[in-house]
């Protein structure tokens, strides 16, 4: 699961445009198969109730994930250092993998899982939800001590760490994005371009930015704080007057790896995560709404295919969903409160 930045970060929510029907079909006079929450054909943007234990069990998770803090990727499972992991992104051949103890503080690390399952240190002492990797895999930048006086961004190699490029700002700065050319930044109520290579800045905006994505030339802004009544509006990098999409119930939490979907939910979402995540064309069409106890990540595993950590009232998994059902990939277990 890709932590939301992340999010980390990791949750989309939507308003009630309620369509949820449970299939249970029994198999015999006594015995009925598992309910399985299915979307129906020509329904439009259904409503899903998500509790794991409701739900049958399906394919493994798909994707590269941390499970009980090894990295997974298919039949391969290489143990990491440290007692918990997230999945920071693809470089090459290889995965990039911060890791920590239970206190997120200590022992931070990112290290590279080459293909063949051995592991190289890359970088220490770095929060892994602060860390962007660019989209081509070949760069990592952070932040990695934001100060009020005055905040220094890295460039770091992908493949060995090394530094790339680096450059002090005066206040608190927040990588955005970056690609192998350019880092999106947020400082002071500003919004940045520092193009790496000739080492110029240029002031984009002075709205505070939510999520963004160079490689699809998107971003989502704050018309003013939320909590005073500000909206989000989803607009063109490239074009900061052309809107897709504007709500001011709703923030964006992710941008789906192809450019085409987004994961919402309420704007001021905060504590626990949200317990109401929609799923959005850019445009913002609502395709589903997901509902449970709280959801703490969110990722794609195709471009069809979503999967969301449900802590429901009873049980938590990871719940596999396409337009038409729901089903799980890991094996349900009891809820514990963070």
């Amino acid at each position: 699961m890709r932590h939301p930045r992340r999010t980390r970060s990791m949750l989309a929510v939507l308003t009630t445009v309620l369509t949820t029907i449970l299939t249970t079909t029994a198999t015999t006079a006594t015995t009925a198969t598992t309910a399985t929450p299915v979307l129906p054909a020509h329904a439009a943007a259904p409503t899903v109730e998500l509790q794991p234990e409701r739900l049958p069990r399906g394919a493994d998770i798909g994707v590269p994930h941390i499970d009980d803090g090894d990295f997974v990727d298919g039949d391969r499972r290489v143990e990491l250092p440290g007692q918990a992991a997230e999945v920071i992104g693809r470089s090459g051949d290889a995965w990039l993998v911060g890791t920590y103890d239970v206190d997120p503080m200590r022992n931070r690390r990112v290290v590279r899982v080459e293909a063949d399952g051995t592991l190289r240190p890359v970088l220490r002492g770095l929060d892994p939800w602060e860390v962007v990797l660019t989209a081509d895999g070949s760069r990592l930048v952070a932040v990695p001590r934001p100060r009020l006086r005055g905040s220094v961004v890295n460039v770091w190699a992908a493949d060995d760490g090394s530094l790339l490029a680096q450059r002090e700002f005066s206040g608190y700065l927040g990588v955005v994005d970056a690609d192998e050319r350019r880092v999106l930044l947020h400082i002071n109520r500003r919004l940045l371009w520092w193009r790496v290579a000739s080492d110029r800045v240029r002031t984009l905006t002075r709205k505070y930015p939510n999520a963004a994505s160079i490689e699809h030339d998107l971003i989502s802004l704050y018309t003013k704080d939320p909590y005073r009544g500000g909206c989000t509006k989803l607009v063109r990098l490239s074009d900061l007057h052309d809107t897709l999409w504007e709500s001011c119930r709703d923030r964006i939490a992710d941008i789906s790896p192809d450019g085409a979907q987004m994961f919402t939910m309420r704007i001021l979402t905060d504590g626990l995560g949200a317990d109401e995540i929609r799923l959005r064309e850019i445009d913002g069409t609502r395709l589903a709404t997901y509902t449970t106890g709280w959801f703490s990540d969110w990722a794609w595993e195709s471009p069809t295919t979503v999967l969301l950590k449900v802590n429901g009232t009873k049980k938590a998994a990871t719940v596999r969903c396409t337009l038409d059902a729901c089903e799980n990939a890991t094996d349900p277990v009891k809820v514990q409160m963070p």
